[in-house]
């Protein structure tokens, strides 16, 4: 299949985090439809920005209205898969945010989701790409202390 008739898709997410008992906890989610572990996440809607995108997808998604961006995380990974037969090229665009609230999956996109302690958050999560983003998640936030 020639590159310049591949499907391209853009998409958005977050990677969330909250404190809880003294550490630190990711929210990660089971996608409905794969069955994949990893972040909210969702395509990029006409006149929309990543970071409204973003938070778009993560107030669908997972019910979350109020969380709190971290400065100069973001983060982009790219991956190509298969639907209906057709190759589709995915960008995705992650920012990296602390969660006010709890959040509730929403029936209709959302299979399950957990608030897991980073080792366990990491295990569970299926794709390497994802994983890769969680470490450097996990390091700038030790670093910020």
């Amino acid at each position: 299949m020639s590159y310049e008739l591949m499907a391209r898709e853009r998409a958005a997410g977050y990677i969330l985090f909250r404190e809880r008992s003294g550490r630190r906890e990711y929210l990660i989610i089971r996608n409905r439809q794969g069955g994949h572990w990893g972040f909210p996440k969702g395509h990029i809607e006409l006149g929309e920005d990543e970071l409204a995108a973003a938070r778009r997808e993560v107030a669908e998604e997972v019910g979350i209205q109020r969380l709190v961006p971290v400065p100069g995380f973001r983060q982009l990974i790219r991956y190509r898969f298969f639907r209906k037969g057709e190759l589709v090229e995915k960008q995705v665009t992650f920012f990296l945010g602390r969660a006010e609230e709890e959040g509730q999956p929403a029936p209709g996109e959302v299979g399950e989701m957990q608030w897991l302690p980073f080792p366990a958050a990491l295990e569970r999560i299926t794709h390497e790409e994802q994983r890769e983003l969680l470490r450097q998640a996990e390091a700038l936030l030790a670093r910020a202390g």
